[in-house]
């Protein structure tokens, strides 16, 4: 019984209970019972065993997180786990641009015997754009050669530019040292490396080492280099053995060029300028096919942890649906969201496809050029020859909100509109931290809670919940549009309307949609006017299937719609919201329509539900 009094209890971290199991032990010992622990020397030498048993545990502890890619904090032990695991982190991105580059009367452009010659963009061309006052660099990836077209010009086109400056570094390799050659930039872009071996500093023979695939294409005399993170957090390569890869000699010179990148500062730039000449002629017109976007910084330490695993899975190879997303989350930054499945689950079913549906970080869909770089430079050389895979836009449905709360005056100093604020920002922070992915769903009961905390005074809310989809038709054309919304729209027998639309110019009259029953089927008509001066211009133009969240538009030919686009708007059946495939859902914030009211039953006394109102279930 006395050797189990005497046992030292180990579990406890907290240094003060470790001094409290340290007392109790000692005080279990024949000799030491008697001490004062309070008052004497002693307590203070068994603070200073606490402190040392306190910060071994805790080190202990932070050493075995660090042993975990799930519990690792520190970003070189997070890389060296991902890299167990053949992951090599994603570098910092350069926003891109596609543009056209026209030369306005070249000179030089005629061969001895009269005729044109061929003018030539070299690699690393100069452009710039200004933002805000602040000039940014551009650079175009390849050598493009164009000749005179039939109209007399010389055009340069589809140029893709990525913003940053060329950079240089070069190394003497040594074969007794076996190093690795570091990047010496943070923002460096490593998808933009050109690795070049010289025989010596002073030769011109020289040969292009690629980025290593798969091993099992690689051999002893096979040119590569590999590329790891290193963990100052500078990217480094480094070279075969002569068994995997061809090894470097002694006094090789390594040459390793790359693009160093302001990363996001220049997301959406649209206005180019030739800051450089192209066969010493500067003069050109510059169109912009798609504006830059897609910048961004290094991958974060949660990116790494969520796609390594995923990576490893799929050895590089796109079979299954988490395949194509590991692969295009590893390489491409500009992806705020991205959805894949199979053909057979299309709508309808397109056997021999894999679909994927990408929500970029700066717009709503991605160009078509960016679509076919993702393709042709990531999927194709990894995916199923038989399948073929295809980048479609997400689609968005948009939550307009009506919100009703009632507040208690009496514990605030703060508005109604002061209020409104604050619950305008839970909604904002709602949307950005629960939406805005493709596998987000609006709870209702979720978004009530938010608002009924977002301030101590907030009583109760009501929170009507409408749907929106935009449409652009084409004006003067008779054209069928098929709207569909995620789920099913409010069902009623009634003529309750529940599809408004944005104004549109029909028949040279302003108009907007009103839905009808006519002999069981919610028909959808043009009106102009309101109330007794409604006015029917067309009285079946479509219909609306509730039950299936459908909304057809028959012949609709509108000559103009009033801003960008049109917005039908609908009465869900269900205050809950899930998107499919590739939908998004997006609470319009800024729209929201927000309602603060005192709450009279606890400022007025015991005669305050005489005038209580409450907020009817529709507007």
């Amino acid at each position: 019984m006395a050797n189990e009094q005497r046992r030292l209890n180990v579990s406890e971290l907290d240094f003060d209970q470790i001094k409290e199991n340290l007392i109790t032990f000692l005080k279990d010992q024949d000799v030491l019972a008697d001490y004062n622990y309070d008052g004497s020397a002693i307590n203070t030498i068994i603070d200073l065993f606490s402190y040392v048993t306190h910060y071994n545990a805790f080190n202990a502890n932070v050493a075995l997180n660090e042993t975990f890619l799930d519990s690792a904090q520190l970003r070189q032990s997070v890389v060296s786990h991902a890299k167990l695991l053949g992951y090599t982190p994603r570098s910092a991105y350069a926003p891109r641009a596609f543009v056209d580059v026209q030369l306005n009367n070249p000179t030089g452009v005629l061969n001895i015997d009269g005729s044109y010659r061929n003018l030539t963009m070299e690699r690393g061309t100069h452009f710039t754009t200004l933002i805000e006052g602040t000039t940014y660099d551009f650079v175009n990836t390849t050598t493009i050669v164009t000749g005179r077209n039939a109209a007399g010009k010389y055009v340069f086109e589809n140029v893709e530019l990525l913003q940053g400056k060329y950079q240089t570094s070069k190394y003497i390799f040594d074969v007794a040292t076996d190093e690795k050659f570091k990047i010496p930039y943070e923002n460096a872009v490593t998808s933009s490396l050109i690795v070049t071996v010289f025989e010596s500093p002073t030769s011109n023979e020289s040969e292009t080492f690629v980025a290593a695939p798969i091993l099992t294409s690689i051999d002893s005399d096979t040119a590569v280099y590999w590329l790891q993170e290193a963990q100052d957090g500078f990217y480094e390569i480094y070279f075969g053995d002569g068994i995997i890869g061809k090894k470097l000699t002694d006094g090789n010179l390594i040459q390793i060029e790359y693009i160093v990148t302001d990363i996001d500062a220049a997301n959406g730039a649209s206005t180019f300028t030739l800051s450089d000449t192209i066969e010493g002629n500067s003069d050109a017109t510059i169109t912009t096919i798609t504006r830059a976007s897609g910048g961004s910084a290094r991958e974060d330490l949660a990116s790494v942890k969520f796609n390594a695993p995923l990576s490893f899975v799929a050895q590089n190879r796109a079979v299954t649906p988490d395949d194509y997303k590991s692969i295009i989350l590893s390489n491409y930054a500009n992806v705020d969201a991205i959805s894949v499945w199979g053909g057979e689950d299309n709508n309808p079913p397109d056997y021999g496809k894999v679909y994927i549906s990408i929500a970029p970080k700066d717009s709503e869909t991605l160009p078509q050029v960016e679509k076919d770089y993702i393709i042709a430079q990531y999927l194709k050389p990894k995916n199923v020859v038989s399948i073929t895979p295809t980048i479609v836009d997400p689609t968005y449905t948009y939550i307009f909100l009506e919100v009703f709360f009632k507040y208690n005056p009496n514990i605030t100093n703060l508005s109604s509109d002061a209020l409104a604020n604050k619950v305008r920002e839970t909604i904002t922070l709602y949307n950005n931290d629960e939406l805005k992915r493709f596998d987000g769903v609006f709870r209702h009961s979720n978004l009530l809670r938010q608002i009924d905390i977002t301030d101590v005074s907030i009583i109760n809310s009501t929170v009507r919940v409408y749907v929106q989809k935009r449409l652009v038709p084409e004006v003067n054309v008779e054209k069928r549009y098929d709207i569909y919304f995620s789920g099913p729209l409010y069902i009623s027998d009634s003529n309750e309307q529940i599809i408004e639309s944005t104004e549109f110019t029909y028949l040279n009259q302003l108009c907007h949609l009103k839905d009808i029953v006519v002999g069981g089927v919610r028909r959808l008509q043009i009106v102009s006017g309101n109330g007794t001066n409604e006015i029917i211009l067309n009285s079946d133009v479509g219909y609306v299937d509730e039950a299936n969240g459908h909304v057809a538009l028959v012949g609709f030919n509108p000559s103009s719609f009033v801003g960008d686009y049109m917005t039908i708007t609908a009465s869900p059946n269900s205050n809950d919201i899930a998107p499919k495939r590739n939908e998004l859902l997006i609470i319009l914030s800024d729209d929201t329509e927000i309602t603060g009211e005192v709450d009279t039953m606890v400022t007025g006394g015991t005669s305050a539900g005489v005038n209580y109102t409450t907020t009817p279930r529709h507007g």
